[in-house]
C-alpha cells in the first residue's frame, strides 16, 4: 500500500515537472521568435532612417533650396527673366478645355449610351 501511494506521488511529480519543463521550452521558443521578429523590424527601421538622412541630405543642399525658390516662389537669379504664362493661354495653345478632363463614373457613362 505504501509502494503504491509513494508509486504514485512520485509519477504525480514526474508529471508536474515534466509539464513545467514543456511550458519553459515552449515560451523559450515564442521569447526566440519575438527577438528574431523585433530585429527584423530594427533593420526595417535602420533602413528608413537611412532613406530619412539621405533625403534631409539632399533637402539642405543648395541645388534642392534654388530649385524650390524657382519653382515654387518664382524666383530668379540676377540676370534672369521670370516668364508667367496665364492658364487661359496655355489651355488655348494646348487647345485643351475643362470638360475634357471632366471624367464621367463608368455606370453613368453607360447609362447615357443605353438611355440617352
Amino acid at each position: 500500500m505504501i509502494k503504491r501511494i509513494s508509486l504514485g506521488i512520485a509519477i504525480l511529480i514526474m508529471f508536474l515537472i515534466g509539464y513545467n519543463l514543456i511550458n519553459q521550452i515552449s515560451d523559450a521558443l515564442k521569447s526566440s521568435e519575438r527577438l528574431s521578429q523585433e530585429a527584423d523590424n530594427l533593420a526595417q527601421l535602420q533602413a528608413q532612417n537611412r532613406q530619412l538622412k539621405e533625403k534631409l541630405s539632399q533637402i539642405q543642399s543648395e541645388e534642392f533650396i534654388e530649385e524650390q525658390a524657382r519653382n515654387k516662389l518664382g524666383l530668379a537669379k540676377a540676370g534672369e527673366t521670370v516668364v508667367i504664362i496665364p492658364e487661359e493661354k496655355l489651355k488655348e495653345v494646348l487647345g485643351t478645355s475643362e470638360s475634357a478632363q471632366i471624367r464621367l463614373p463608368n455606370w453613368l457613362g453607360w447609362w447615357r449610351l443605353f438611355f440617352r
